[in-house]
């Protein structure tokens, strides 16, 4: 439905600015993690602007700005410092942002380190001609593409049903593993072949009559392992009390992103995705994963579906 609607409009807009500076040298006191339209509407007003708007998604937010909900609207903001967060509804709106709470924070320092690369998770406006889709239906290496995995991965690639695939995975040492005449289905790597921590290795997808993509991934070393574990335990909704499902997931996808473990991240926002499609955060982080590993196509989906629901 998303690329149906953009083939409509003819082009996707992938994002607006979102965190452009209330006054000189003010740094963000929060950001806007979530927001729930409903049958109502989610509004802010800068402090030095005198019109209410619509917000993007992951806004910051600086003392003094103003945000406000009608309706069974509401949005989440997230304290930056991992300060907690606070819900804005009808019922306490207009709600004016103050600098965060001075007390200790209880949440993780992690939590607090997070907040601030959310914050940096910005757009420029622009717009991306749509790319003519062939009737034929090359083979697109999606996942993954780049970057570090936890385990053995799970090969996936885009493509026509009628064309049979060959995937390869090399080493530094040369050929590791080949499987050939396969269907366009996920591939897991076999546990019969066991793949090196720490090693980078490239796959190949080939098919009749198209040239051969490449993609390349690297095992975490057992230390790389343990700290990405560790960490991702501390990132748990039921460790942080007091932050909603949707932002924690944010948190976990930004982390996942930064350690350059895309497919994990994918996962992670795919399946909150899945569960509330409606979130507009959640699909402009999935953008930054898609355009962080080259897939532009999909980042401008999720680009423009985060535009959509955020100003419908």
């Amino acid at each position: 439905m998303m690329a149906v609607r953009a083939i409509c409009c003819g082009m996707l807009m992938l994002l607006a600015a979102m965190n452009e500076p209330t006054a000189e040298g003010a740094e963000p006191a929060a950001i806007l993690t979530e927001l729930r339209m409903g049958q109502g509407q989610v509004q802010v007003k800068l402090a030095a602007e005198s019109q209410w708007k619509t917000p993007m998604p992951l806004l910051s937010l600086r003392a003094g700005d103003q945000v406000r909900a009608t309706g069974n609207a509401s949005a989440v903001l997230l304290w930056s410092g991992g300060q907690g967060t606070v819900t804005v509804s009808t019922g306490n709106s207009p709600y004016t942002v103050a600098p965060p709470p001075a007390k200790a924070s209880q949440a993780p320092a992690l939590v607090g380190t997070l907040t601030g690369v959310l914050m940096g998770k910005k757009k420029e406006l622009a717009y991306v001609p749509l790319m003519t889709r062939s009737v034929k239906q090359p083979p697109l290496l999606l996942f993954p593409r780049a970057g570090k995995l936890l385990a053995a991965p799970t090969f996936e690639w885009g493509g026509s049903d009628r064309l049979r695939y060959t995937v390869r995975v090399l080493g530094p040492q040369g050929q590791v593993w080949e499987q050939a005449d396969l269907p366009r289905v996920p591939l897991a790597y076999p546990a019969a072949a066991p793949l090196q921590a720490g090693t980078q290795y490239r796959w190949e997808l080939e098919a009749k009559g198209f040239p051969v993509q490449r993609g390349q991934f690297a095992l975490l070393s057992p230390e790389q392992l343990a700290r990405v574990r560790s960490d991702l335990a501390v990132l748990e909704p039921a460790r942080l009390p007091g932050y909603p499902k949707n932002t924690v997931t944010l948190m976990r996808a930004s982390y996942l992103l930064d350690e350059e473990l895309y497919t994990e991240a994918r996962k992670e926002l795919q399946a909150a995705i899945a569960a509330d499609p409606d979130e507009p955060n959640l699909h402009l982080l999935l953008g930054h994963v898609y355009e962080r590993t080259g897939l532009s196509e999909l980042a401008a989906e999720e680009f423009d579906e985060a535009q959509f629901l955020s100003t419908r």
